[in-house]
């Protein structure tokens, strides 16, 4: 019964980690979609499209230096320095709100909490334990059946999968981190006397953030796509494994119960019923004589019967003349 026992044990926790994972990639697919970091995404890229038509007002500020003569120049270059540090901490309000996507997108590879176990790296954790519980299934006798195969094929699947989105994951948050360099190359410049455009370089550092807030959008539709593609296959493998876990457990509650009935046995066979509880049952001369009685006499006792009377009959006179002498 113990090879029934570990069975089921690791088959157990074999399908806990499937469905975990199960539940993490169907969480991360909805979280990569247009409903939620999608819209985070495109409502950054908006903000950014609205903070650029302010590279006009700039420009102008800008121009009014260059016009400006004598006493006027002074006044000019304060305007065109106010106006570029309001532009500069717009931009770097732009750049935390993408740290706040990078955070939702950290949060699908790690967690929220070091107990997380509904995040991509604990996924990958979690399967690589399953495996290691079916290598040792495998060399369990008579354990290394299809269905064990299968689910081996099912977990690796698994495990490839989840590798794979946490790197493009991971190549997400890079791309945003591209934009928030951006942003900060901005933050430390500041317009001088030799620098004509400083409504250039907000627009440029607009532009370098508004890109990588795109491409991070199409790439995340395009992992969305791919994990909804194969939201079926990963309910199969789940399933599977689920069933072979049940199919465990009922065999060990079966061995478990056929190893009980045993003990049972065994105890009324070392232990037998006491004379007090013991029913009265016939002798067997009272048996045989009441059969005879009634005229029931099964043949063979019969027979035994009559030949044990003739065989008496002959050995009296025998033992008497053995006495005798």
């Amino acid at each position: 019964m113990a090879n029934e026992a570990e069975f089921a044990h690791y088959t157990d926790e074999i399908a806990k980690a499937v469905t975990e994972v199960h539940a993490t990639l169907s969480s991360v697919t909805y979280e990569l979609g247009d409903a939620e970091i999608g819209r985070m995404l495109g409502s950054r890229s908006d903000d950014l499209g609205t903070l650029r038509r302010g590279v006009d007002g700039l420009f102008a500020a800008e121009q009014a230096v260059q016009r400006a003569e004598g006493a006027a120049v002074k006044p000019a270059k304060a305007s065109l320095a106010h106006t570029f540090a309001a532009y500069q901490g717009d931009i770097q309000q732009q750049s935390a709100s993408i740290g706040s996507v990078q955070q939702v997108l950290d949060a699908q590879r790690n967690g929220t909490t070091p107990e997380d176990r509904r995040c991509l790296r604990a996924g990958a954790q979690a399967l690589q334990g399953a495996l290691k519980n079916l290598e040792t299934i495998e060399h369990m006798p008579d354990r290394a059946t299809d269905d064990v195969a299968q689910l081996r094929q099912g977990v690796e699947f698994l495990k490839t999968v989840v590798d794979a989105v946490d790197e493009r994951v991971e190549q997400m948050v890079g791309q945003l981190s591209n934009g928030r360099q951006a942003a900060y190359n901005f933050q430390p410049s500041a317009p001088g006397v030799d620098d004509a455009q400083p409504s250039a370089k907000l627009n440029r550092t607009i532009g370098q953030m508004r890109d990588s807030l795109d491409e991070t959008r199409d790439y995340a539709r395009r992992l969305h796509t791919d994990l909804s593609g194969s939201s079926a296959d990963f309910a199969k493998v789940a399933e599977h494994a689920v069933n072979v876990s049940n199919g465990a457990l009922a065999e060990h509650r079966h061995a478990t119960k056929e190893a009980e009935q045993l003990a049972d046995a065994v105890r009324a066979g070392v232990n037998p019923t006491l004379q007090a509880d013991q029913q009265p049952v016939v002798s067997q001369a009272q048996s045989d004589l009441s059969s005879r009685l009634e005229g029931r006499v099964d043949p063979r006792i019969a027979y035994s019967m009559g030949a044990q009377e003739r065989h008496s009959d002959n050995a009296g006179p025998a033992r008497d003349q053995g006495h005798g002498r």
